[in-house]
């Protein structure tokens, strides 16, 4: 039952791989002549210690992970049987979803063991296994859902369940390669569900396209496989008359830290015939955990929404700022002022504080109006004068082609403070690198995008960023370039937004890894928090937490950072990365706090607070908290 506990009743068969003795409460009555020895208790009590799941001195229990689930997902209206694969899942009590329509039974558990290949016993992959039967209402609107297995020993990390349309095809058990061995695949739109369990497996399947089809292939799976498509067409020759010969392929080899490794290929048949579609592993990885969908639907078809309307599951914080991805809208100098205290935004000249400088432009703009929107493009020629600008501007673009260049002029005064924040709509980093630099009137480099470090191996690393700061030491005209780094590439998916803005001192991102807390009745956790102080934002940020189980409390503490070994020179930092803070909340659960029978939402706010005066409070995460059973509880 989505977001309840699905609880194993008495007529549960026994759990295997796991053997429970409890010492000193049998109730058997032992003659005293038969009664062992002290030194031979203890030789048992030793003995009993080894073995696997007795819990003499009880400990705390631990945390459930999951590491993968196969099938990956299924239809609405359909009862699927799912195999979770971890560790800790012995007297799993609940399975926990993200939104309504789902339900789960837990139907059988079996300990962590040798997984078994071809090549015999493969002790490394082993793993505990707990069965399900998932039910999935026939109104629920397909798209990813999160799963996670609620213990005795708390809440653990999540996965994905993906609620498809199309109908299930499984992938049989034996090896299915080209060209003769290939499974049929049914007529599309189809899903089907596979994994990649030997070492240099490939599974092939084979489909049948008329003329002029247009096919979209697209594989998810899970988080351990790393998959690649490729399509096949019939090439015999007199050599070999069954062979085959490679038509297309996808890896989505381009990897850069946030974007998806899941590849998808469309083709259309130019003619009718039998073809056959692979799937892979990177490098020939494999095992029980490299689980994979693969679709097949028409060409103009695409994934489904995520479709987590309900939100049980704790929301991501929304706030990225230094995203190569985030939108950059014609609000956002009021959206940053909401990160920061509005009031100070039209504080009077002259006050303590206040900016005495004149501003970029001759006249202060209201600190909350939208920004203008400037389009440019590279028509214009070297000669041509650069349009000019007053901050703040949006400029927005296209690098069509290799090499151009887009230009505009501003003129800014001693002390004036800007921000360069670049946007990738379309096709981004690394397939599309905006470097923008600023030079003055004589053509004299000011500042760049790109970011130098001399590292302590005395190497020099370089690394363009989203956002870009700046102070001006002297005035002057100035002039924006916006182009390619590489000056090799242009098409028409390079657009850009490039906001030029005054700087504003705001609240940043606030940074918090943990999802799930499970807390222990009368011991303490601990919950890491990191703020960034962007743009030289100098007060304090106030945080919060609200919603806590009965009997937790939270306090703030003091904890040691990690020594790292210093670069050499780090460069001009400043420019390119935010100040930040660590703050560490501890929660501390009273010995009598009552055990939640399921996992409580708890949201973390934070507020920034400058020269005594409070920003406006604005939410940054949402986490599941568990109290558990004492120790002695569990004895």
């Amino acid at each position: 039952m989505s977001g309840s506990i699905t609880k194993i009743g008495p007529s549960t068969k026994p759990q295997r791989g796991r053997i429970q003795v409890k010492i000193g409460d049998t109730g058997l009555q032992v003659p005293d002549m038969l009664r062992p020895s002290r030194r031979l208790r203890s030789a048992l009590l030793t003995v009993f210690m080894a073995l696997p799941g007795v819990s003499v001195n009880a400990g705390p229990i631990p945390e459930p992970n999951l590491s993968s689930l196969f099938p990956l997902g299924g239809r609405p209206g359909a009862q699927v049987q799912v195999t979770l694969r971890g560790g800790h899942l012995a007297s799993a009590r609940a399975v926990w979803f993200d939104s309504k329509g789902l339900d789960a039974e837990i139907v059988s558990f079996e300990a962590k063991g040798e997984d078994k290949t071809e090549s015999g016993p493969s002790p490394e992959s082993g793993a505990d296994r707990l069965a399900l039967r998932i039910s999935i209402d026939p109104n629920v609107e397909p798209g990813e859902r999160r799963l996670r297995v609620v213990t005795p020993g708390g809440l653990s990390n999540s996965l994905p369940f993906r609620v498809h349309r199309e109908p299930v095809q499984m992938e049989p058990e034996s090896a299915h390669e080209l060209p003769d061995g290939a499974q049929a695949l049914k007529p599309y739109p189809l899903a089907v569900h596979g994994r990649i369990t030997r070492s240099g497996e490939v599974d092939d399947y084979s489909f049948h396209a008329a003329a002029g089809t247009s096919l979209r292939f697209q594989v998810v799976s899970s988080p351990a496989l790393d998959p690649a498509i490729t399509l096949y067409e019939r090439s015999g020759g007199w050599f070999d008359p069954k062979g085959t010969r490679r038509i297309a392929f996808n890896d989505e080899d381009v990897f850069y830290p946030g974007s998806s490794t899941e590849p998808a290929l469309s083709h259309r048949f130019d003619k009718g015939g039998t073809y056959f579609v692979r799937v892979s592993s990177f490098m020939g990885t494999a095992s029980p955990d490299h689980a994979y969908l693969l679709r097949v639907v028409p060409g103009q078809d695409r994934e489904a929404p995520a479709g987590s309307a309900q939100g049980l599951e704790p929301a991501a914080a929304d706030w990225e700022e230094r995203s190569w991805t985030r939108r950059l809208e014609t609000d956002r100098m009021k959206t940053l002022w909401t990160r920061a205290v509005p009031s100070l935004a039209s504080r009077p000249e002259g006050e303590p504080g206040s900016e005495t400088a004149d501003s970029a432009s001759d006249a202060k703009p209201d600190p909350f109006a939208p920004v203008p929107v400037v389009s440019l493009s590279g028509r214009q020629s070297d000669k041509t004068e650069p349009a000019r600008i007053a901050l703040p501007t949006l400029l927005t673009g296209v690098i069509q082609r290799p090499g151009e260049i887009h230009r505009v002029r501003f003129t800014a005064q001693v002390g004036d403070r800007i921000v360069l924040e670049v946007e990738t709509p379309d096709k981004t980093v690394p397939l599309f690198n905006p470097y923008l630099k600023l030079v003055d009137a004589d053509g004299v480099e000011v500042l760049t995008n790109v970011h130098s470090i001399l590292n302590s191996n005395s190497e020099i690393q370089k690394q363009i960023h989203p956002k870009t700061t700046h102070a001006f030491p002297r005035a002057g005209e100035f002039t924006l370039e916006i182009r390619d780094i590489t000056a090799t590439y242009g098409d028409a998916e390079m657009r850009y937004r490039v906001m030029v803005r005054p700087q504003v001192p705001h609240m940043g991102k606030v940074h918090i890894e943990d999802e799930v807390l499970n807390l222990e009745a009368g011991r303490a956790g601990r919950l890491s928090v990191i703020t960034d102080q962007e743009e030289g934002f100098e007060g304090a940020i106030m945080l919060t937490m609200e919603g806590l189980p009965a009997g937790v409390e939270t306090v703030t503490a003091t904890e040691t950072e990690p020594v790292t070994p210093p670069a050499i020179n780090r460069g001009r930092e400043e420019r390119y990365v935010a100040q930040n803070k660590k703050a560490t909340f501890v929660l501390v659960a009273s010995p009598d706090a009552p055990e939640t029978p399921r996992p409580v939402k708890v949201r973390v706010s934070a507020r920034p607070v400058v020269e005594g005066l409070l920003g406006p409070a604005t939410p940054v995460k949402e986490l599941f908290v568990m109290v558990l059973p004492t120790r002695e509880a569990n004895r």
